[in-house]
């Protein structure tokens, strides 16, 4: 383990212990969707239909945004399974700390990179490009009640956050180049214009599945995925 992420780790656990009262607001904002997808979702909708005279430009942005958050995911999860598998804190008998909260069936799950930071800086990204005060918020937002909670709760070192949070930051960047933009956008722009109501009926379902974190979609994997 690295000097970096042993230094940060046992400073929160020092916190755990000084102020355990502290612990269960953590694991709730750690755990409760609520805190932390439901807000990204919500500065997504609120750009989507704010007045602006940029307002295609934003959505094409957001759209963009979204579907390389996806993507984004994709590629952290084949990250986990392509480089070599890190122990989670909490389950890491080298780390050598008690943490307040450990959920056991994450113990087979790669810590390295965190796929959270991944999506939720990706989104950050894009709406930074979109509005830069909504933009500070959501990276405030990722970064105090998203990530925070993940180390302070054993799930991830820090570097594993910092990893998830550069390939977040370069996705959601590569994504509103303007080539690539216009290429995802375009097929998708002529859906929205075509059929609305459609259109509107998938980007619901999308938002839905970030704000509940996909935990329907991986919840549906996995039993598809054990029929076989």
């Amino acid at each position: 383990m690295f000097l970096f992420d042993s230094s940060i780790i046992s400073f929160f656990h020092q916190i755990s212990v000084q102020f355990p009262q502290l612990s269960p607001l953590i694991a709730i904002i750690g755990s409760n969707n609520l805190f932390k997808g439901a807000v990204i979702a919500a500065i997504i909708w609120w750009l989507w239909f704010k007045p602006s005279k940029m307002i295609e430009l934003t959505r094409e942005k957001i759209i963009s945004t979204v579907i390389v958050s996806g993507i984004s995911i994709v590629l952290a999860r084949l990250l986990t399974h392509l480089l070599p598998f890190r122990a989670r804190p909490f389950s890491n008998p080298e780390v050598g700390l008690t943490f307040p909260r450990g959920q056991e069936a994450l113990e087979s799950w790669s810590s390295f990179p965190s796929d959270h930071a991944v999506l939720f800086f990706c989104l950050a990204t894009g709406v930074y490009l979109c509005s830069r005060s909504l933009g500070k918020l959501a990276f405030f937002h990722a970064i105090v009640f998203v990530c925070l909670p993940r180390i302070y709760l054993g799930f991830h070192y820090p570097t594993d956050i910092l990893a998830g949070a550069l390939i977040g930051i370069g996705m959601g960047l590569l994504g509103n180049r303007s080539a690539v933009r216009h290429f995802i956008v375009k097929p998708i722009n002529f859906v929205m214009k075509k059929n609305p109501s459609l259109f509107y009926v998938i980007s619901f379902l999308i938002t839905y599945q970030i704000a509940e974190m996909f935990d329907s979609s991986r919840a549906l994997l996995g039993f598809v995925i054990r029929l076989h």
